[in-house]
């Protein structure tokens, strides 16, 4: 993997857009680089806008960010900027690929959320712009997760001068945030907490056996229960064969006292049933015999009522057609009369049809030919409106095309003249004075127009430059200003400093006197005792060792106090000297942009005289005199289109003038056609009135025709109905005088209609059978009552039966109650024993799954995880020893790097080759060397987290201030070597002077006086 490009726009100092191109020289041919500038320039931002890009994290925050983190924590977005963004670009071994990140303000001037996108730029294509999803997929396309990118390519030497240093305990907790094996610890934890678990589920399931085999009672008690048990059962048996005998008497009992009730009530029905039927005979029965004698006469009866009543509806119609054929013959003279009217003709029956057609034919030539004199009129008036449409006349807007008159022509004929006294303005302006010039005139105004445009912007460039120019100068000025002023103050600091720092070494050397009279006194006072005499001047008072004390106390407050003041005052000068350093950068920057302005307006000067000469001036005004020729030009182009259009204009107005002309004949033609067709016909649709009277008269003439077809039908059928009539009813009263009927009417009230004769068929049948029923049951009855008293006890009564019965039962409940406890004990025994049973093979189960956890726990297991996590220390401890041996040999074959043996002291060792392969604490390493191990602690981590990937690029920060200048050149050369071999990129970040010196290709950050930062790169 290796970072091609890196883009920051807005980010922390860095404010504005900025670019660094590690494929560009001299980047890309130095291998080796610096990133250098003073403390807070934004050294470490530059590795911070690689993993933001990548990973949405920074190593200096512990969480992801997010905006809220922007907001509150006042990071990643310069201040008082909407907006920013960072871009790192890559080549991996999927190919090439653009990482982005960005976050902005909206208009509410809050943070939007943060965006982020893959772009693979082979393809040009966005791989994906889901901001969550951005990470892993830069995971997977550089084979490194955030923890192993930032170990394997950022490398920071504090972190590994602290691990050198440190305990057994603090190197583990170390190694861990530095090789991300918190992994192992968690496993520890979470065996022996699996295994707990696992325990106490299994100390669960004995307690539960415990306590369930506490509730089983002893097997002879259990024995007692069975047999007990079987004697109650057959007890109840017993008892349920006596109560079936009683209860067998009881039913008997019972049944013979229903069937005693149904015997008495069948003999109450049988009697009721009998008299009414003598009811029947005597009211009923002879109405159905009458009905019966004239039953089969019944339809020759109904047959005479019938055509009696047909022939009266027949005499009815023909009344009502008489009455229709009158109405029919009136209505028919009317249709003859309107027809006459309609047509102004004398018109009859004979020629109605030959009028109406002749007055139809008519009428529809005049409006045919009045239809197509409308279809010319109308497209006369559409070309007219479309003529009215193209000029667009104010003055011609009244013109009515749908009706035209002599003033119509004259308002054109206005019109006409008007535009030729504007054409003669037009001419003037344009100053021509024929058509013929318009053309060669536009194309003169059109080349002088664009020269005068040119020449108006050439003018308004040059007055901006001149504006850029004088700011410039101005800018210089207040630089140059700023120097002089803070050169005076820097100097007078300079010598307040070297005051102070003389002042600071003789208290040093005071501090240093006192301390060591006060331990002598000190050591003399063990020796002295209050009120007794010094032993060697024989004082009772001792003073001195007081005095030495309150002395040093107070030089060294003052020492401190004077310190305090010589790191404010450094950092002020410091301070003024990067002041006055990037001021002096601005004032060489503004010279530099003079020139380029004092370039730029020479180059527009030549451009004003080029365009001058091209328009033939003598001197060219101010901006607004060019503007103002512009705008008479323009008059000018425009006084040419208006002249071109009133040229058409007139050729329109001519046409127009025509077409209005002939309309108007037209129009009148019209007229005297409408004033024709009114005299004839004024209705609205001549064939639907046509039509109309036509179908009227032919209706009325077919409703005449048939209203004396059906009356003379109707003569015939009243004479045939009248004749049938009479010899039925004469036959019909021969046979009824024979049964003592006088006439048909006597004969028709005896009959009954068929529902009446049914219902009384009907209750005869059913008196009858009812009695039958009645008597055949009463028989049956009073033998099944004899057969069943011959089966019934008579010595016991139903009352005896019943106590008995109810006593037996109370027995039976008793002995099933006392059979429900006994078989309750004993399935809760039963159950219990299952229970036990169950619960024996789950911990078997559970015995035999657990296994495997014990293991665990036994090897790796403990509550905090930290045997297991002891072991994989050790063993990528010995890893990476063996890795940080192989780059520490390539820097001094004098040291290699060893862990504790059981006898040493639990930190890192060193063997010493030139001493003997002594074996010492890395504590004992001077500052050089110890960076020298440090360095080589984190390349092996670098090669240990990248694994198979291939590491192209490489940033280390910190740690070469402690190194000498023989040790810092053998540090330079192994990295040159590794760069070499491996050809990768790598940068040191460092504000030692001597890392400068010696590397020439430099990232170099430079602040300005408001402490924004911008990046320069040399080679």
């Amino acid at each position: 993997m290796k970072i091609n490009k890196i883009y920051l726009k807005n980010i922390n100092s860095f404010k504005g857009e900025h670019r660094i191109d590690f494929t560009e020289n001299p980047l890309s041919s130095a291998g080796l680089f610096a990133i250098v500038g003073p403390t807070g320039a934004g050294k470490s931002t530059l590795l911070d806008a690689i993993t933001l890009a990548l990973f949405n994290r920074v190593p200096r925050f512990d969480k992801k960010i997010s905006k809220d983190l922007v907001g509150s924590g006042g990071s990643i977005l310069t201040r008082g900027e909407k907006e920013c963004a960072v871009e790192v670009e890559y080549v991996c071994k999927s190919g090439v690929f653009v990482s982005k990140w960005w976050i902005n303000v909206n208009r509410n001037n809050n943070l939007n959320d943060y965006g982020m996108e893959i772009v693979d730029k082979a393809k040009d294509q966005i791989i994906t712009n889901k901001k969550t999803e951005v990470p892993d997929k830069n995971q997977s396309l550089i084979g490194l997760n955030y923890d192993q990118f930032v170990k394997s390519i950022l490398l920071s030497q504090g972190e590994f001068s602290k691990f050198l240093k440190s305990g057994k305990d603090e190197r583990g907790k170390l190694l861990e945030d530095i090789t991300g094996m918190q992994i192992y610890r968690l496993l520890g934890k979470k065996a022996f907490e699996i295994n707990n678990e696992k325990g106490g589920e299994l100390k669960l399931k004995r307690n539960q056996i415990k306590s369930v085999s506490e509730k089983l009672v002893a097997q002879e008690i259990a024995e007692t229960w069975e047999k007990d048990l079987a004697e109650k059962e057959f007890s109840i048996v017993k008892a349920n064969e006596n109560l079936e005998k009683t209860s067998e008497s009881i039913r008997l009992k019972n049944t013979l006292k229903v069937i005693g009730d149904e015997i008495l009530q069948k003999e109450k029905d049988y009697t009721n049933t009998a008299t009414i039927w003598k009811v029947f005979e005597q009211e009923k029965l002879p109405i159905l015999q009458q009905h019966e004698l004239v039953e089969p006469f019944r339809e020759s009866i109904l047959q005479v009522k019938n055509d009696v009543r047909e022939l009266r509806n027949l005499q009815n119609r023909q009344v009502v057609q008489n009455q229709d054929l009158v109405q029919n013959q009136q209505a028919f003279n009317h249709n003859i009369s309107v027809i006459s009217d309609f047509t102004n003709e004398k018109v009859n029956a004979e020629n109605a049809t030959e009028v109406l057609q002749e007055f139809r034919r008519k009428v529809t030539e005049l409006l045919r030919e009045l239809s197509e004199q409308e279809g010319t009129l109308k497209a006369k008036q559409q070309q007219i409106s479309e003529v009215l449409s193209f000029l667009r006349i104010p003055q011609l807007n009244n013109l009515s095309v749908n009706q035209l008159a002599d003033k119509s022509l004259a308002l054109i004929e206005s019109v006409a003249k008007e535009q030729k006294v504007q054409m003669e303005k037009w001419y003037e302006v344009a100053k021509i004075s024929s058509p013929e010039e318009v053309e060669e005139k536009g194309l003169q105004l059109e080349f002088e127009l664009r020269l005068y445009h040119h020449l108006n912007q050439l003018i308004g460039d040059y007055s901006n430059l001149k504006t850029l120019f004088s700011e410039a100068e101005k800018e210089e000025k207040i630089q140059l200003e700023f120097q002089n002023t803070n050169t005076l103050v820097l100097e007078k600091k300079q010598i307040l400093y070297t005051q102070l720092v003389q002042k600071i070494e003789a208290l040093e050397v005071e501090k240093e006197r006192l301390g060591k009279s006060y331990n002598f006194e000190k050591d003399r006072a063990k020796l002295l005792k209050k009120d007794e005499a010094c032993p060697l001047c024989g004082s009772l008072e001792h003073p001195f060792l007081s005095h030495y004390a309150n002395n040093y106390v107070e030089i060294d407050q003052n020492l401190k106090s004077q310190k305090a003041e010589e790191k404010v005052l450094n950092n002020e000068v410091n301070t003024l000297k990067t002041q006055i350093a990037s001021a002096h950068q601005l004032e060489l920057k503004e010279q530099k942009k003079k020139d380029e302005l004092q370039q730029k307006l020479d180059v527009k000067h030549l451009e004003i005289n080029e365009v001058k000469q091209n328009l033939q001036l003598e001197k060219v005004g101010n901006r607004a005199w060019v503007q103002e020729q512009i705008k008479l030009k323009e008059q000018q182009t425009e006084a040419l289109n208006l002249l071109v259009k009133s040229v058409k204009v007139l050729e329109d107005l001519k046409s127009l003038y025509r077409i209005v002309k002939e309309t108007k004949g037209f129009q009148e033609q019209k007229n005297v056609l409408i004033d024709t067709i009114k005299g004839l016909y004024i209705g609205k649709n001549i064939n639907n009135d046509c039509d109309k009277l036509q179908q009227e008269f032919s209706e009325l003439q077919t409703k005449i025709t048939a209203n004396l077809k059906i009356i003379q039908q109707l003569d015939t059928e009243i004479k045939e109905k009248n004749e049938a009539v009479k010899i039925l009813e004469n036959e019909l009263l021969v046979a009824l005088n024979g049964l003592g009927f006088t006439n048909l009417e006597e004969a028709q009230q005896q009959l009954l209609s068929v529902e009446q004769s049914k219902n009384l068929r009907d209750e005869q049948e059913k008196l009858r059978t009812k009695i039958t029923v009645l008597e055949s049951e009463l028989k049956s009855k009073k033998a099944e009552f004899e057969q069943k008293q011959q089966e019934d006890n008579p010595l016991i009564s139903l009352e005896e039966l019943l106590a008995l019965n109810q006593l037996l039962q109370e027995q039976r409940k008793a002995v099933a109650d006392e059979v429900t406890g006994l078989q309750v004990k004993i399935q809760v025994q039963n159950a219990h024993r299952q229970e036990i049973s169950a619960l024996e093979q789950e911990i078997a189960f559970l015995e035999k799954s657990n296994l495997k956890w014990e293991l665990l726990n036994r090897y790796i297991g403990d509550a905090e995880g930290k045997k297991f996590s002891t072991f994989a220390q050790g063993l990528t401890l010995a890893r990476l020893i063996a890795l940080s041996n192989r780059r520490l040999a390539e820097l001094s074959d004098r040291y290699l790097l060893d862990k504790p043996t059981e006898n040493e002291d639990d930190e890192l060792m060193i063997i010493d080759q030139y001493m003997g392969n002594e074996r010492r604490s890395v504590k004992t390493l001077s500052g050089g060397e110890t960076f020298m191990v440090s360095l080589s602690l984190a390349l092996a981590l670098s090669d240990l987290a990248s694994k198979n990937v291939k590491l192209e690029s490489l940033f280390i920060d910190e740690g070469f201030g402690t190194l000498d200048p023989e040790t810092l050149d053998l540090a330079l050369g192994t990295l040159e070597k590794l760069q070499q071999e491996g050809q990768k990129n790598i940068g040191i970040i460092s504000h030692v002077e001597s890392i400068k010196e010696r590397i020439s290709t430099q990232i170099k950050l430079e602040r300005n006086n408001r402490g924004f930062s911008r990046i320069d790169i040399k080679g």
